[in-house]
């Protein structure tokens, strides 16, 4: 009776390790699987984000070099059309922000522009795309959000909101004149717009 029971023990043992084995090469393969398509998707989802910023700034360089003040639609995530190069000092939908002018408050930008303007202002002192994607509330860890994020300051930049020093940081566009500060000229020569109506 000792003899049969010590046989059927290793037996079932035997069988429990292989099913064990089993199940552990199972899950290699489906995580090896789900790993590759993990890949694939967050390539296909920068695909996607290099593409919607080429064309915002295709459409923001076409619309800079046109003369004329005419509609264009920037269909991206939702927003509306904008009327870029619009002079009216409302804020634009979903649009590009105008490019600043004496006068001019953070009341005429309007979505994720406002909130990294505001974003900058508040900041103790020049921001990275990091921290400032922490400060509008996005998942910094999502590269692709950091990159969106950065590419609305890089846009406040050229358009006269933000100042950007060498080492890439954003911060307002100063009053005391920012290239001496070892800054991007592209702002360089502007007043520092104000968070509230100048």
């Amino acid at each position: 009776m000792l003899w049969i029971e010590e046989v059927v023990m290793p037996s079932v043992l035997g069988l429990m390790e292989r099913r064990e084995a089993r199940a552990r090469q199972d899950l290699e393969s489906w995580t090896e699987v789900l790993e590759q398509a993990q890949a694939e998707v967050d390539a296909a989802r920068e695909r996607v984000e290099r593409a919607r910023v080429g064309h915002e700034e295709l459409v923001s360089a076409l619309a800079e070099e046109s003369t004329v003040n005419t509609p264009a639609s920037v269909p991206s995530g939702g927003e509306v059309s904008a009327a870029v190069g619009s002079s009216g000092s409302g804020p634009v939908h979903g649009g590009r922000p105008p490019v600043w002018r004496s006068g001019m408050g953070e009341e005429v930008l309007s979505g994720l522009y406002r909130e990294v303007f505001a974003a900058v202002v508040a900041a103790s002192g020049p921001v990275n795309g990091v921290e400032l994607t922490r400060a509008v509330g996005q998942e910094a860890e999502i590269k692709n959000e950091v990159e969106k994020i950065r590419h609305r300051a890089y846009v406040l930049e050229k358009r006269g909101w933000l100042a950007r020093a060498k080492d890439g940081r954003f911060m307002p566009a100063s009053e005391l004149g920012v290239v001496a500060q070892g800054v991007s000229p592209a702002s360089g020569e502007r007043p520092r717009p104000s968070g509230g109506t100048a």
